[in-house]
């Protein structure tokens, strides 16, 4: 029996920059008044994920960046921690400027990065996050950077993502979280090992946590979890890996899994 469910944010719950859908709603609502816990997974930050857990109600704990931390769902103390070295994320900066790609690292909910240009812009707007334009940052203290976020064109991801991991340690993994994303964490963590941690941390066992998402950054979750889906719209080794194929995001595929395989059951 689903005990747990874990939903990646951005092109499975909801379409990016749009609120969460009425069916949506009220699917997450009727399985958390069975007793069912809701947790988001995410690659965005605590303040970043807010506006969906406020609209839903959630006061679970989260994955945030992609999971590199779990923090508590109400005061947004970090619970969970696995940050990366600063030599790792000159490494990072060092591959970027190789393709000439923006990065950006994270602290707390802040985002740094070392210039301003279209994609910062777009990106703090949207996401409604505080940022800082420190061009020497990389020497700074950074030892609570969660993670690196490139930025490149959509077109070249591909290129980029082999590219890229070329030049990454190998105590990194390079993930994507949707077109033109590329996101950069510790192989010491994902959201697998975070929703292992949180599973352990409700009592729910791996059987009983159902994770539906629809990239990369959700593949770990997805193969650890009981029940691992992947909506229409994900990526075809996201789709090959899971237990349950759901409808698009657009089509509420989330509702339907809760609708169909949590409160029915």
């Amino acid at each position: 029996m689903i005990r747990l469910i874990a939903l990646d944010i951005d092109d499975t719950l909801v379409i990016s920059g749009k609120p969460v859908s009425p069916r949506n709603c009220s699917a997450i609502a009727k399985a958390r008044e069975q007793g069912v816990k809701v947790v988001i997974a995410t690659g965005r930050g605590f303040k970043g994920s807010a506006p969906i857990r406020e609209q839903l109600g959630l006061t679970e704990t989260v994955i945030n960046y992609g999971g590199a931390l779990v923090s508590d769902g109400v005061t947004g103390e970090p619970l969970y921690t696995h940050y990366l070295t600063a030599d790792e994320v000159r490494a990072c900066f060092r591959a970027a400027d190789a393709y000439g790609l923006h990065a950006q690292i994270y602290n707390g909910d802040e985002v740094i990065f070392r210039s301003e240009n279209e994609f910062t812009r777009q990106y703090c707007g949207v996401m409604k996050l505080p940022y800082r334009v420190d061009p020497d940052l990389l020497e700074h203290n950074l030892s609570t950077t969660p993670k690196v976020l490139m930025y490149c064109d959509p077109s070249i991801q591909t290129e980029m993502m082999q590219n890229i991991g070329a030049m990454l340690p190998p105590s990194l993994h390079l993930l994507t979280s949707k077109a033109g994303f590329l996101e950069i964490g510790s192989n010491a963590t994902d959201k697998a090992s975070a929703l292992e941690w949180i599973a352990a941390h409700y009592g729910i066992a791996r059987e009983d946590v159902a994770a539906i998402g629809d990239n990369t950054l959700d593949l770990g979750m997805i193969r650890w979890a009981g029940v691992g889906c992947c909506v229409a719209n994900g990526a075809e080794i996201v789709k090959a890996a899971a237990d349950m194929l759901l409808p698009s995001c657009a089509d509420d595929g989330v509702a339907y899994y809760i609708e169909t395989e949590v409160l029915k059951a």
